[in-house]
């Protein structure tokens, strides 16, 4: 059989078809868009998070009371400074402040601007920022979700944080953070540290835990084992364990998606094959038709086969594209809440465009792969068949 004529007949055979592949097609499509953009989603996330998580330190240590996380005495700055293979001992204020009505939160985060060890993240920040100017008077740095809250609110200038002490702090609203950092940033209020202290109730010999590097990766088990020898009642938590939260947070995640996703694929299998399998008579009679005049069962599995693939193809092309720009250029209004949660400040995020083609490769296969067989299976035992019965 000549090519052009193959590929003449299969286009006058899809075309033939067309209104028989639209609701599939359709299906189709909204269930590669469906995981692709899960996905994306789940790949720029991780992306960004573990690009942050590289500029943080290797160690953080907390002091537990009961199983629970208090305030660290910050005299073991100057304790952990002296271990042999440690730098960068800093003691960080930070911790959660609740709206009046207690539905949402900000997180607070203070920050010793004048600290030469500062976080690699917060240093490209403050690049362009007049410290003395924003020290002078109480000033707040805040995150797009922060600032829509306020805005809401009537706060478009400042905020009025009420104190432990029952007091109330008026913080000038001095700037707020791009919506290109609102994955990390969203909920984020950054303020001196002696501000953060007084807004959180921490006294000046207190700090949320202490942060410290260890220089050399093969000392870092050794200097965890000394401290927690030397400090029972502290937690040392290293980088690589939080890394691993974050895998397993999105492995969750993205395990929960795929397995429903799974689900929902296999029962449209299902009803494919059923769909094909149900072949009709005018059906029967093409194919017949095709034996009679020659072609063997070999070229009609192939002119099936490949009606299907362009079919499966198209849908899966589209599938992919439109959760490109559902996910990279609309920012997945609805799914993103799924990963970013939708308890506390609205998200504006924008996500980094990640395209991993390994990952689409192999949504590729899982999706073409039973796509095809269930069509092939129907029409070899229809291609099998006498052509004479089969006409019948």
């Amino acid at each position: 059989m000549q090519n052009s004529a193959f590929f003449n007949f299969l286009s006058l055979l899809v075309f033939k078809h067309r209104g028989k592949h639209i609701a599939i097609f359709i299906i189709s499509v909204i269930i590669v868009w469906l995981l692709s953009a899960m996905m994306f989603i789940s790949a720029s996330i991780k992306s960004d998070a573990l690009l942050t998580l590289d500029a943080q330190p290797d160690f953080v240590i907390q002091k537990l009371i009961g199983g629970k996380s208090v305030p660290i005495n910050v005299e073991l700055v100057d304790t952990f400074s002296k271990m042999r293979g440690v730098s960068a001992v800093i003691p960080r204020v930070y911790g959660k402040y609740f709206t009046p009505d207690r539905e949402r939160y900000f997180n607070i985060i203070g920050v010793d601007f004048f600290d030469e060890q500062l976080n690699q993240n917060l240093k490209k920040l403050f690049e362009n920022l007049e410290i003395k100017k924003f020290l002078k008077n109480p000033n707040m740095i805040i995150g797009q979700g922060v600032k829509a809250y306020m805005s809401a609110n009537y706060y478009k200038e400042y905020f009025n944080f009420q104190l432990p002490n029952g007091e109330t702090k008026k913080i000038s609203i001095y700037d707020s953070m791009s919506h290109d950092t609102s994955l990390i940033s969203n909920d984020i209020i950054i303020v001196d540290i002696e501000l953060a202290r007084e807004i959180l109730g921490y006294d000046e010999e207190h700090a949320t835990d202490i942060v410290l590097n260890v220089p050399n990766d093969a000392e870092r088990d050794n200097v965890k084992f000394k401290l927690l020898s030397s400090h029972f009642d502290t937690k040392v938590i290293s980088k690589d364990e939080i890394a691993n939260g974050y895998e397993n947070f999105f492995n969750y995640k993205s395990g929960i998606f795929l397995l429903l996703f799974i689900i929902v694929f296999l029962t449209f299998m299902l009803i494919l094959y059923q769909r094909y399998s149900m072949i009709n008579s005018s059906d029967k009679k093409e194919i017949a038709i095709l034996r009679s005049v020659g072609w063997s069962i070999k070229d009609v599995l192939k002119l099936k086969v490949s009606e299907t693939l362009i079919v499966g193809l198209f849908a899966f092309v589209l599938g992919v594209l439109f959760a490109y720009v559902y996910v990279f250029l609309v920012d997945a209004p609805l799914l993103r809440n799924i990963f970013l949660g939708f308890n506390n400040l609205e998200n504006s995020v924008s996500f980094t465009p990640i395209f991993d083609f390994g990952l689409i490769f192999s949504l590729f296969l899982f999706f073409i792969v039973p796509f095809v067989a269930s069509v092939l299976i129907p029409v070899w035992k229809i291609a099998i068949i006498d052509p004479n019965e089969a006409m019948k």
